[in-house]
């Protein structure tokens, strides 16, 4: 139907009888004899010229044209001529344009519910979603669907080039009691049996696992995976990693492999060069430095730690001093930051003391220091010892020791206090500057409340390993065991998470039973992975990075949905297809299943 794409053509191809398809757009009738329309396909857009001296039968082809609506598909035979020097807009195909000899309408285009090509007056998304075809023709979303396949082919030509096996793992697998909620599928094998979509590759660490024993050595995979749980931008119930596991590795060999995988990424798509090796930081030092165990270390606010206005041994008073920030901000033009403060008080229990303001913590501390005289002398000692001076702000909070994997008060307080600050123009945060980061030496367990005495759980998943020197407090202090997970985050984003498994038996069964006290039926069902482990198993380990959430920061999209061709909505809904959508009462009766009604509160 053509002999070129719009993308093809430029100066060479001058005085070149050509025909193109695509999609007609800003048609404009400049006179009786002149008419101009932009021509766009999936590679580029031309310019059509359709003149009366040139062009036979002109007055009706301009009639035809007339009559088209916006994005009617047509096709065009013409010759490809050079536009005058006035009227040339940019290198290449900006040079030329197609006097039109004959044009043929393929697919007359009804009224569309929207115009995808102006950006100021899109409708909402869930219009948007509904028409996801129109959608996807902005040029925004082209470039971003395009850069996922730009990236995917990287990934895989690099695996493929490192002696990698591309192995798909089940996608029907089985429950699991750690994790997020997962969707089931009902079978009609036995009655109430179901199947699970896998969470994560690492729900579905034990296939990796099993690869791995039988001697693959290297596996990775492109893997779908699946969470029914609450929404937001950067969640989907169903969406995609780039899973991998290696036999006989270190940490480091693992995170190499990672780092050179990222700069063919970046290279590829961007056009940029990636220093590597990557800085690494521990879990203590980024909660401490940070307030966040994924920090964005592209701009200073380091949080400072301040022993002497901690009210005991099992706290930690910190400081965040905002330099000049007295001087920027006005009491009310603060509100956002208290309301935080005032929230991340009001969701702390009596364990944990979070987000007390300075005067509380300041004034107890002179309280106890004995007389009145000698309080500015200790401030400014204070102030010395944080690097404060008169015009800053200060931000003062206690918090637990014992921190669990996420932000502390003062971290989130760092990471408004910088937005804002960027919104001033006081703080400047390089879009194009990328602060790869590896945080590592988690904690093995987590404690499921803040006074480090409740029941532990595994802080990544069961099947992570500890660091070789903790392992004897595995078996007299494992509330102090780090592990040998690793985290890759990237300006404040978590890109993705691994670890070196457990390959041997005894001490698999032991965190099973000792530690984490899983019930004899769940520990019975991790059966055949101990046994496979005791089979002649590899020590292991691997990584999982989010494919999306990776695309989203190479086209800098605010959303995960700008991403995918055929996202959920906020809600979970697709709502082109309509799905969910209610299964019937013979579909249900098949399964052995009946719909009960849902009350309001549940």
């Amino acid at each position: 139907m053509r002999t070129h794409t719009c993308g093809d053509l430029n100066a060479d191809n001058v005085n070149e009888e050509v025909r193109l398809c695509g999609w007609a757009q800003s048609i404009r009738v400049l006179s009786d004899t002149l008419v101009f329309v932009q021509l766009r396909d999936a590679y580029g857009t031309v310019q059509l010229l359709a003149e009366q001296s040139r062009m036979p039968h002109f007055a009706e082809q301009k009639k035809r044209l007339e009559s088209l609506n916006i994005d009617t598909l047509v096709g065009v035979t013409g010759t490809v001529v050079k536009r005058p020097a006035k009227g040339v807009a940019a290198e290449g195909a900006g040079e030329i344009e197609l006097l039109v000899d004959q044009i043929q309408v393929l697919n007359h285009t009804e009224n569309l519910p929207f115009n995808p090509y102006i950006r100021s007056k899109l409708p909402g998304e869930e219009v948007r979603l509904a028409h996801r075809y129109l959608d996807l023709r902005r040029p925004e979303l082209q470039n971003n669907i395009r850069t996922r396949s730009k990236t995917t082919m990287a990934v895989r030509q690099f695996m493929d080039e490192n002696g990698f096996v591309d192995i798909e793992t089940p996608v029907l697998f089985k429950s699991t009691p750690e994790g997020a909620r997962e969707f089931l599928v009902p079978t009609r094998i036995d009655a109430g049996a179901c199947y699970a979509l896998p969470q994560s590759p690492q729900q579905a660490s034990i296939f990796k696992q099993m690869l791995m024993a039988a001697g693959f050595d290297r596996y990775y995979q492109v893997a779908r995976c699946f969470r029914d749980e609450d929404l937001r931008a950067d969640r989907q119930p169903e969406f995609t990693q780039v899973d991998v596991e290696m036999s006989f590795v270190s940490k480091s060999d693992i995170q190499s492999v990672i780092e050179r995988l990222i700069q063919r990424v970046w290279s590829r798509v961007k056009g940029v060069h990636v220093d590597a090796p990557f800085a690494r930081i521990s879990f203590a030092d980024a909660t401490s430095k940070y307030g966040s165990d994924k920090p964005d270390t592209r701009f200073g606010l380091e949080i400072a730690q301040t022993p002497e206005l901690a009210s005991d041994e099992h706290v930690v008073a910190e400081v965040l001093v905002v330099p000049e920030g007295a001087k920027i901000f006005s009491t009310k033009e603060l509100g956002p930051v208290s309301d935080l403060i005032r929230n991340s008080q009001d969701n702390c229990d009596d364990k944990g003391v979070t987000g007390l303001n300075s005067a509380t913590l300041l004034s107890r501390w002179l309280s106890a220091s004995g007389s009145s005289s000698s309080h500015g002398i200790l401030l400014e000692k204070l102030f010395e010892t944080v690097g404060a001076k008169q015009g800053d702000l200060l931000f003062v909070s206690e918090r637990s020791s014992y921190v669990t994997p996420a932000n502390t008060t003062l971290g989130r307080v760092r990471s408004l206090m910088a937005k804002m600050l960027q919104a001033k123009g006081c703080l400047d945060i390089p879009s194009d500057k990328y602060n790869f980061l590896w945080v590592e030496d988690f904690p093995l367990f987590t404690c499921e409340v803040d006074d480090a005495h409740g029941q532990l759980s595994a802080t990544h998943h069961p099947f992570t390993a500890p660091i070789p020197e903790d392992i004897p407090l595995l078996y007299t202090d494992p509330e102090k065991v780090r592990g040998q997970h690793y985290d890759l985050v990237l300006n404040g984003v978590e890109l993705g998470g691994g670890s070196i498994r457990i390959h041997n038996p005894k001490m698999q069964n032991y965190v099973f039973k000792d530690i984490l006290k899983l019930s004899p039926a769940v520990q019975a069902s991790f059966d055949h992975l101990v046994t496979a482990l005791g089979h002649g198993c590899p020590p292991h380990g691997g990584i999982a990075l989010g494919l999306d959430r990776l695309i989203s920061i190479l086209t800098d999209s605010a959303s995960l949905r700008d991403v995918i061709a055929f996202p959920k909505s906020a809600s979970g809904r697709d709502l082109f297809m309509h799905s969910p959508a209610p299964a019937s009462a013979s579909q249900l009766a098949d399964y052995g299943l009946k719909a009960l009604s849902r009350s309001k509160s549940q």
